[in-house]
């Protein structure tokens, strides 16, 4: 019984930044050692063998056979004749014409090597977009937590002062339980805020492919808000049809199945073969040759299933076809979501920049209240101002998500076009 030996592959190659910027994040998304890329790489490398064998049956074939042989020779032989009957030729073959079938064996390999290219680079796109969706899962859990930490702070001060005003006989003890119950549950959200920090770097950095390199500190990055989308829908419907990795993939894939039909129906053609053979003798007969030249056709004259060979081929292909469209209406309804999303959040952020504001300047009215002695909620303005903050950077991360997926089904340069000159966030 043989037993597999699996070599674990290596993913890392070399420390990631500190801090982590966005950009060297999202570079890992083209790690050729990562798991996803070798399976694809793989897949590429038996579709090239296999095109290599293709072209090698369709060439030229030089083969050197022999035999060592003794005989006995009969009564009415020759004296002198050789009872060491060994020989040897050299045989060099080449199929001439086949009637097509190596033509569309080429083409499909041709076409599933390209749909695999395709397929590598979707792979990296897709890689891409989700670590940009790991890394803002780090960000958004690192606001949160933020966020959390002034309330747990500000429900501990207010637990601690009722708990001193009991003893003084100022506040009742059923207050006290109230204040303490809230700081239970601000406790609990706390911490969390602060698992989900722990568990979104594990995340992010599986899919970057540094398992063992979980980022302590990641650069916030710019996002441009003010980028404008155009007014009709079914442009960037036609480009996605078009020019969207998937949509090369799977059109890639329907060509090479239309291709096994062309071999499927080219299986049972005739077929031309030039043979040359040169060949030396131990024992000279008039019947031998020094040389041959030859020229064989075959012509099949029955197969049990030539129908069904085509049937398959025409099913194969009736599959892909069925499959494009599939994908074109999910891509049809993807970019009208993502079209949506895209321009809703734009309504979102502008929202919450005016709240945002509005905390920024409660804030400074509590501060300033505070400074003066007066009783403020300055404490609960904190902490609604780094929700508020949270929120906000919530939607924003959540827009440059939605832009950079629809960038990657209709193109980086076409939506380029409809862009408006605004500042970062």
């Amino acid at each position: 019984m043989l037993t597999a030996v699996l070599f674990p592959i290596t993913v890392t190659g070399g420390p990631l930044p500190e801090p982590l910027t966005f950009e060297a994040a999202l570079d890992t998304a083209a790690n050729p050692a990562h798991f996803e890329l070798v399976a694809v790489d793989q897949r590429l490398e038996v579709v090239k063998a296999e095109m290599g064998i293709e072209q090698g049956n369709s060439d030229f074939s030089l083969d050197l056979t022999g035999r060592i042989r003794e005989v006995g020779l009969s009564d009415a032989a020759f004296e002198g004749d050789e009872s060491n009957d060994s020989a040897a030729s050299l045989i060099l073959s080449k199929p001439i014409y086949d009637f097509g079938l190596q033509d569309s064996l080429e083409s499909k390999l041709e076409l599933q090597l390209k749909a695999l290219e395709y397929q590598k680079r979707l792979v990296i796109e897709r890689r891409r977009l989700q670590i940009m969706e790991k890394y803002f899962a780090v960000l958004n859990a690192d606001n949160s937590f933020i966020a959390e930490n002034e309330a747990l702070a500000i429900g501990f001060i207010r637990y601690d002062n009722a708990v001193q005003d009991q003893e003084l006989g100022l506040v009742p003890e059923i207050e006290v339980l109230r204040l303490q119950t809230a700081f239970e549950v601000t406790r609990q959200r706390r911490s969390l805020a602060s698992q989900q920090q722990r568990l979104t770097r594990a995340i992010l950095a599986e899919a970057m492919g540094y398992p063992d390199q979980l980022p302590s500190d990641l650069e916030v990055p710019l996002i441009n808000t003010d980028r404008g989308l155009p007014d009709d829908l079914a442009t960037l419907v036609d480009r996605a049809l078009q020019f969207s990795l998937e949509a090369q993939v799977v059109q890639a894939n329907t060509q090479a199945a239309q291709a096994g039909i062309g071999i499927a129906a080219a299986t049972d053609n005739p077929s031309l073969e030039l043979e040359l053979e040169a060949s030396t003798y131990q024992r000279e007969t008039r019947t031998r040759d020094d040389w041959r030249a030859s020229l064989y056709i075959e012509i099949p004259l029955y197969s049990s299933s030539p129908a069904e060979k085509i049937n398959l081929a025409r099913a194969r292909y009736s599959q892909a076809l069925a499959d494009q469209q599939q994908l074109h209406s999910h891509l049809r309804l993807e970019v009208l979501k993502l079209w949506q999303q895209i321009q809703q959040l734009q309504l979102e952020l502008q929202g919450k920049a005016i709240e945002q504001e509005y905390r920024d300047r409660y804030l400074d009215r509590s501060r300033a209240e505070y400074e003066l002695e007066f009783k403020t909620d300055l404490g609960d303005s904190m902490v609604l101002y780094s929700r508020s903050n949270s929120e906000r950077l919530q939607s924003l991360y959540a827009f440059e998500l939605a832009y950079q997926r629809l960038s990657a089904m209709v193109g980086t340069d076409f939506l380029n076009q409809f862009a408006l000159s605004g500042n970062g966030d």
